[in-house]
C-alpha cells in the first residue's frame, strides 16, 4: 500500500510560519482536514522555523491535528532529537519519523528513533555529503541500513529517501532518482520514499514536472512520498498509476476515487 504523506503543514511555507506565530488554529485545522479528506495517510508536521520555540509549536500542532482528525497518523518532521523524542511520547497513533540519516551529528536522532514503534524515513545521505549518482545513493543506503541494524531498527519500518534534486540545475538527477528507487528495492529489499517537489525547483509549471516524475517513480516501485494531496492532478496520477500497475485489484480504489470526485 502506497503511503501518502501530506506536506502542507510545514513552517518553511509562509502561511504556516505566520500561523505558528499568530496561533491561527483555523488555518492549521483546515490544512490538516483538507489533506486528510483528499487522500493523505499521514500528516507531516514541521515547526523547525520556530527555532527555540520548536518544541512548544510542535506540541500545539499535534494537539490541533489530533483533535481535528480522528485516528490521524502524524509524521514528525524535525532535526532536533529532543523535539523528536517529545513528539514521539505525545502522539497517539503509530507515527512516521522524518528523518534520520548517516550524518555524524544525527547519531542521537537515530538512537531516539530506535526506541519507538514508528515508521522511519532514512535519508540516503550523510557519510560523503549529498549523493550525486545512483551509486552514491546505494552506498549511503547500505551504510544507513547497517547503522539501523545495530540499533535494532526493523528494516520493515524503514523508507529510504532517495534524495530528490532539481533537474533544473542537473538534468541527470531525474533518471538517477528513478534508477535509485528500483535498485534500492532490488538490492536491499527496503521501501523507498521521496520529497517529490524538490525535483522541479526553479522550473516553470512545477506541478507538471512533479506529477510526471511521480508516475515514473511509481512504475519503478516507489512506496511513499511527501506530496500535496490537495493537488487533484497529483492524486489522479497516483490512483491511475496504481490501477495500471496492478496495485489496485480490479481497479476498485480507482473507481471509488473517481466516484467521489
Amino acid at each position: 500500500m502506497f503511503l501518502t504523506i501530506g506536506e502542507l503543514i510545514n513552517s518553511t511555507r509562509d502561511e504556516v510560519k505566520q500561523a505558528l506565530k499568530e496561533k491561527d488554529e483555523d488555518l492549521i485545522r483546515k490544512l490538516a482536514r483538507d489533506q486528510a479528506e483528499t487522500g493523505a495517510d499521514v500528516i507531516d508536521l514541521n515547526a523547525g522555523e520556530s527555532m527555540e520555540d520548536e518544541q512548544k509549536d510542535m506540541d500545539w500542532l499535534i494537539d490541533l491535528v489530533e483533535d481535528e482528525i480522528e485516528d490521524v497518523r502524524i509524521c514528525i518532521d524535525t532535526p532536533d532529537p529532543e523535539v523528536l523524542e517529545f513528539a514521539l511520547e505525545k502522539v497517539e497513533n503509530k507515527p512516521v519519523i522524518n528523518s534520520i540519516s548517516n550524518e555524524a551529528d544525527k547519531k542521537q536522532a537515530r538512537e531516539v528513533a530506535s526506541g519507538y514503534d514508528a515508521e522511519i524515513i532514512g535519508l540516503a545521505m550523510g557519510e560523503e555529503g549529498m549523493p550525486e549518482t545512483v551509486e552514491d545513493r546505494l552506498n549511503e543506503t547500505e551504510a544507513l541500513l547497517k547503522k539501523c541494524d545495530k540499533l535494532g531498527i526493523d528494516k520493515d519500518n524503514l523508507y529510504i529517501d532517495v534524495i530528490a534534486m532539481t533537474i533544473g540545475s542537473n538534468q541527470e538527477q531525474g533518471q538517477y532518482v528513478i534508477d535509485s528507487v528500483s535498485r534500492i528495492k532490488e538490492e536491499f529489499g527496503v521501501k523507498t520514499n521521496i520529497g517529490l517537489s524538490n525535483m522541479s525547483f526553479g522550473l516553470p509549471d512545477r506541478p507538471l514536472i512533479n506529477r510526471t516524475v511521480f508516475a515514473m517513480l511509481l512504475e519503478a516501485g516507489l512506496d511513499a512520498a511527501l506530496i500535496d494531496p490537495t493537488d487533484k492532478a497529483m492524486m489522479d496520477t497516483l490512483k491511475a498509476a496504481e490501477a495500471l500497475l496492478g496495485a489496485d485489484k480490479n481497479c476498485l480504489n480507482y473507481l471509488k476515487y473517481k466516484r467521489s470526485c
